[in-house]
C-alpha cells in the first residue's frame, strides 16, 4: 500500500460552476481583518459510506452529488470566486473543481490509516495555492471496489474556517436529500471587513498565518479509531467520578478531552516534569448565544473540565 496511487484511476475531473449565477451586488467579497491574517492553506475533509448505506449505484450517486454540488456552490460564492489579492475575492463563479476517481482497493484499507486516507494522486495533494491561480474549493467523489464510496473536499482556509466548511458540507446533504427540489431556507454567512474592517491604514497586504515551510517542519500523524463501546466506557467513567463537573459529556467533549489529557502527560514526560500552561477549549452556537462548552485548563499538569459562558 505504500505506491497508494497506482491503485487510483480517474475517471472524471471537470469545473463545477454554481446553479445560479452570483448577484451583482455580492460580486466583491471583501475579508474581515481576521480572514487578511490567515494564509491560503488547505483544510481536507473525507467523508466515508460503506456499500450498505448507499441506496443508489454508483453513476446515480455520482450524477446526483454533481448537480447538487453546483446548486450548493449558489449559496457558498466566495468558495467558487478568485482570489484578487490578500483581502478580496472576486465572486466571478469561475467554480470548483470536482474529480470523480475509482479507488482498486477496499475501504477498510483507507479508513484506519492516516497516509493513506490523503494519499499521494488525490486531489488535495494537488490543489495550488489559491494566490497562484488555484481553485478556493476542490471536491473529490471516490468508488472502493468493495462498493464503499467517499466523498472529500479541500477547501482553502482563507474564505472561511473549519466551521464554514463543515456548513458547506451540511447545506450540499441537505440539497442532496431534497434534490432537485430542495433550497435553503437560511444560508451561510460569511464574515466580511463590515463587522471586522480593516486597520485604520488599510487592508493587510500579506497574511500574518502561513502555511509551515515544507523543509523547516516536523509533522507527526496518528490516528485513534474509539468505538461506540469504547466512548459509553469513557463517559460511565466520568459520571460514575464523584468529583466530576461534567455530568453528562457530549461524545466531541470525551475524545476531545481524553486527547488533550494525553498530550499533556506526553509533554510532561518530554519537559521532564517542569511546570507549563496550556489551554484546549471548544466553541459552539446554542441559541443565538456562543458558550465555551468545554474549557480544559493544564497548569502543573493538573487537569479539569469547566463551562462558562462567554
Amino acid at each position: 500500500m505504500s505506491s497508494f496511487s497506482r491503485l487510483l484511476s480517474t475517471i472524471s475531473k471537470k469545473v463545477v460552476k454554481p446553479f445560479s449565477p452570483t448577484p451583482s451586488t455580492q460580486k466583491i467579497h471583501k475579508f474581515s481583518l481576521l480572514d487578511q491574517c490567515m494564509g491560503n492553506f488547505y483544510m481536507p475533509l473525507v467523508l466515508f459510506y460503506p456499500k450498505h448505506q448507499l441506496e443508489q449505484g454508483p453513476k446515480q450517486l455520482s450524477k446526483l452529488l454533481e448537480n447538487s454540488f453546483s446548486k450548493a456552490l449558489t449559496y457558498h460564492q466566495p468558495w467558487v470566486g478568485s482570489l484578487r489579492d490578500n483581502a478580496t475575492i472576486h465572486c466571478d463563479d469561475t467554480g470548483a473543481e470536482f474529480f470523480e476517481v475509482e479507488v482498486n482497493c477496499p475501504m477498510n484499507q483507507v479508513v484506519h490509516r492516516p497516509d493513506l486516507t490523503f494519499p499521494p494522486g488525490l486531489s488535495w495533494k494537488n490543489v495550488p495555492h489559491a494566490n497562484d491561480g488555484g481553485r478556493l474549493s476542490v471536491a473529490q467523489l471516490s468508488h472502493f471496489d468493495c462498493g464503499g464510496m467517499s466523498i472529500s473536499v479541500c477547501m482553502s482556509h482563507k474564505v472561511g474556517d473549519a466551521r464554514s466548511a463543515f456548513s458547506f458540507l451540511k447545506d450540499w446533504a441537505t440539497i442532496t436529500r431534497q434534490y432537485p427540489n430542495g433550497e435553503l431556507s437560511c444560508p451561510s454567512y460569511y464574515v466580511q471587513d463590515s463587522l471586522m474592517p480593516s486597520l485604520p491604514d488599510g487592508p493587510l497586504k500579506f497574511p500574518v498565518v502561513v502555511e509551515p515551510n515544507a523543509e523547516e517542519s516536523v509533522e507527526f500523524e496518528k490516528r485513534f479509531f474509539l468505538s461506540e463501546s469504547n466512548i459509553r466506557a469513557l463517559k460511565a467513567l466520568i459520571v460514575d467520578d464523584p468529583s466530576s463537573i461534567v455530568q453528562n459529556p457530549t461524545t466531541t467533549e470525551v475524545v476531545s478531552a481524553i486527547i488533550y489529557k494525553c498530550a499533556v502527560i506526553v509533554g510532561a514526560n518530554i519537559s521532564n516534569g517542569n511546570d507549563s500552561s496550556s489551554g484546549f477549549s471548544i466553541r459552539f452556537t446554542k441559541n443565538n448565544s456562543t458558550f465555551n462548552k468545554i474549557n480544559i485548563h493544564n497548569r502543573e499538569h493538573s487537569h479539569r473540565l469547566l463551562y462558562s459562558n462567554i
